[in-house]
């Protein structure tokens, strides 16, 4: 794999654990009855994830911008197996079918990555858990082969 894309998916990965960080504070204002103290301080941390979430962004399209080509196809191409393979996977109740049309939007929003139509693509924490989990997983275990 190359350097570059791995660099990609390190980036992508933290935007996506800056927005997780935000959205569980806001989970906690909603539903988790903070006090006066505990809801600014959540609401600090989502303002504070939300920047970082920005700025990674614009780090990434400055990367996108910068990599070769092949980098990126192979960066998309990777993500793009992987829920190709989940789209095998029989639909037999409502979670399956769930999980298939998640792969399907996500899959659309890779290939849209490749036309320069998109930048950053988040994985569904819920219905692609497998997925996030190896991506987490498959690019966590290569920096170290450069």
């Amino acid at each position: 794999m190359l350097k570059e894309t791995i660099a990609l998916e390190t980036l992508r990965q933290k935007i996506e654990k800056a927005e997780y960080d935000a959205g569980s504070s806001s989970d906690y204002l909603d539903y988790g009855r903070p006090d006066e103290s505990q809801a600014m301080a959540a609401r600090e941390t989502i303002a504070k994830k939300m920047k970082e979430a920005e700025l990674l962004k614009a780090e990434l399209h400055t990367l996108i911008e910068q990599s070769p080509k092949g980098a990126i196809e192979e960066w998309v191409n990777w993500h793009k197996a992987v829920l190709e393979k989940i789209l095998l996977e029989p639909e037999i109740n409502s979670h399956t079918k769930t999980r298939a049309n998640t792969a399907r939007k996500t899959l659309v929003e890779w290939e849209n990555v490749l036309t320069r139509e998109r930048e950053y693509v988040s994985i569904n924490w819920h219905f692609l858990k497998d997925y996030k989990e190896k991506a987490g997983k498959e690019f966590k275990n290569s920096w170290w082969k450069f």
